[in-house]
Protein backbone atom coordinates (compact mmCIF):
# COMPACT_ATOMS: atom_id res chain seq x y z
CA UNK A 1 0.00 0.00 0.00
CA UNK A 2 2.66 2.60 0.93
CA UNK A 3 4.33 1.73 -2.43
CA UNK A 4 1.30 2.09 -4.70
CA UNK A 5 1.06 5.79 -2.43
CA UNK A 6 4.45 6.78 -3.53
CA UNK A 7 3.95 5.88 -6.84
CA UNK A 8 0.88 7.90 -7.34
CA UNK A 9 2.47 11.25 -5.31
CA UNK A 10 5.35 10.86 -8.08
CA UNK A 11 3.12 10.45 -11.16
CA UNK A 12 0.91 13.65 -9.54
CA UNK A 13 4.54 15.36 -9.24
CA UNK A 14 5.29 14.74 -13.16
CA UNK A 15 1.95 15.45 -14.58
CA UNK A 16 1.56 18.71 -12.69
CA UNK A 17 5.28 19.98 -13.74
CA UNK A 18 4.39 18.70 -17.41
CA UNK A 19 1.13 20.76 -17.31
CA UNK A 20 3.05 23.36 -15.83
CA UNK A 21 6.07 23.35 -18.36
CA UNK A 22 3.72 23.75 -20.91
CA UNK A 23 2.55 27.57 -20.41
CA UNK A 24 -0.04 28.19 -23.56
CA UNK A 25 0.95 31.96 -24.73
CA UNK A 26 -1.40 33.82 -27.75
CA UNK A 27 -0.03 33.56 -31.27
CA UNK A 28 1.58 36.55 -32.12
CA UNK A 29 1.98 35.99 -35.87
CA UNK A 30 0.62 38.35 -38.57
CA UNK A 31 0.71 41.81 -39.64
CA UNK A 32 -0.29 44.33 -37.26
CA UNK A 33 -1.32 48.09 -38.42
CA UNK A 34 -2.68 50.81 -36.44
CA UNK A 35 -1.44 54.21 -35.42
CA UNK A 36 0.42 55.74 -32.84
CA UNK A 37 0.28 58.85 -31.21
CA UNK A 38 3.18 60.27 -29.54
CA UNK A 39 5.05 63.21 -27.74
CA UNK A 40 8.80 64.63 -28.00
CA UNK A 41 10.86 66.86 -27.10
CA UNK A 42 14.30 67.23 -27.83
CA UNK A 43 17.38 68.47 -25.12
CA UNK A 44 15.84 67.21 -22.15
CA UNK A 45 15.42 69.24 -19.05
CA UNK A 46 15.28 72.60 -21.78
CA UNK A 47 12.54 74.98 -22.10
CA UNK A 48 12.08 73.95 -25.61
CA UNK A 49 8.37 73.15 -26.64
CA UNK A 50 6.85 69.37 -27.23
CA UNK A 51 5.98 68.07 -30.44
CA UNK A 52 2.96 66.20 -30.97
CA UNK A 53 2.43 63.93 -33.49
CA UNK A 54 0.66 60.70 -34.91
CA UNK A 55 2.25 58.28 -36.97
CA UNK A 56 0.95 55.25 -38.57
CA UNK A 57 2.46 52.19 -37.83
CA UNK A 58 3.07 48.30 -39.51
CA UNK A 59 4.34 45.58 -37.29
CA UNK A 60 5.11 42.40 -38.36
CA UNK A 61 5.75 39.20 -36.63
CA UNK A 62 6.94 36.47 -38.46
CA UNK A 63 8.75 34.08 -35.65
CA UNK A 64 7.51 32.69 -31.99
CA UNK A 65 8.62 30.16 -30.12
CA UNK A 66 6.33 30.05 -27.34
CA UNK A 67 6.64 33.66 -25.41
CA UNK A 68 9.61 35.09 -27.66
CA UNK A 69 8.29 36.49 -31.10
CA UNK A 70 10.51 38.52 -33.59
CA UNK A 71 10.05 40.53 -36.56
CA UNK A 72 9.94 43.91 -37.68
CA UNK A 73 7.99 47.45 -37.13
CA UNK A 74 7.72 50.24 -40.09
CA UNK A 75 6.87 53.90 -39.32
CA UNK A 76 7.48 56.75 -41.65
CA UNK A 77 10.04 55.65 -43.80
CA UNK A 78 12.28 53.25 -42.38
CA UNK A 79 12.05 49.46 -40.52
CA UNK A 80 13.68 48.11 -37.46
CA UNK A 81 14.03 44.41 -35.87
CA UNK A 82 11.95 43.86 -33.44
CA UNK A 83 12.46 41.08 -30.37
CA UNK A 84 9.55 40.50 -27.50
CA UNK A 85 8.45 38.18 -24.77
CA UNK A 86 5.41 37.82 -23.37
CA UNK A 87 4.77 37.33 -19.68
CA UNK A 88 3.02 34.60 -17.59
CA UNK A 89 0.72 37.34 -16.70
CA UNK A 90 0.08 38.27 -20.62
CA UNK A 91 2.22 41.41 -20.59
CA UNK A 92 3.92 42.34 -24.02
CA UNK A 93 7.14 43.61 -23.95
CA UNK A 94 9.06 44.30 -27.50
CA UNK A 95 12.64 46.23 -27.84
CA UNK A 96 13.69 47.71 -30.57
CA UNK A 97 17.03 50.01 -31.47
CA UNK A 98 15.69 53.08 -30.18
CA UNK A 99 13.40 52.14 -27.17
CA UNK A 100 11.06 49.59 -26.02
CA UNK A 101 7.33 49.09 -25.62
CA UNK A 102 4.86 47.43 -23.19
CA UNK A 103 1.69 46.68 -23.66
CA UNK A 104 -0.82 43.74 -23.55
CA UNK A 105 -3.99 42.21 -26.23
CA UNK A 106 -7.46 43.53 -25.58
CA UNK A 107 -8.77 40.94 -27.53
CA UNK A 108 -6.96 38.49 -30.38
CA UNK A 109 -6.77 40.77 -32.22
CA UNK A 110 -6.05 43.90 -30.71
CA UNK A 111 -2.72 44.92 -29.37
CA UNK A 112 -2.19 48.57 -26.59
CA UNK A 113 0.80 49.91 -25.67
CA UNK A 114 3.32 52.36 -25.05
CA UNK A 115 6.68 53.02 -26.10
CA UNK A 116 9.50 55.19 -24.28
CA UNK A 117 12.54 56.31 -25.30
CA UNK A 118 15.16 58.33 -23.89
CA UNK A 119 18.64 59.68 -24.67
CA UNK A 120 20.84 62.40 -23.76
CA UNK A 121 19.47 64.38 -27.13
CA UNK A 122 15.71 63.66 -26.61
CA UNK A 123 12.10 62.16 -25.28
CA UNK A 124 9.76 60.54 -27.02
CA UNK A 125 6.64 59.16 -25.55
CA UNK A 126 3.45 57.26 -27.43
CA UNK A 127 1.24 55.02 -27.31
CA UNK A 128 -0.41 52.84 -30.04
CA UNK A 129 -3.06 50.60 -31.21
CA UNK A 130 -2.15 47.94 -33.62
CA UNK A 131 -5.12 45.67 -35.22
CA UNK A 132 -4.12 42.19 -36.49
CA UNK A 133 -4.62 42.15 -40.54
CA UNK A 134 -7.09 39.04 -42.04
Amino acid sequence: MRVLFYFLSALGLVLTSGAWAQESYPDLRGTWVGKGEGVFVTSPGSEKKAHFSSVEITLVIDAQEDRRFAGTISMSDHTRPVVGVITDEGTIWWSEPAGFVEGRLTDQDTFNGCYVRVSQFSQLAACEELKRQK
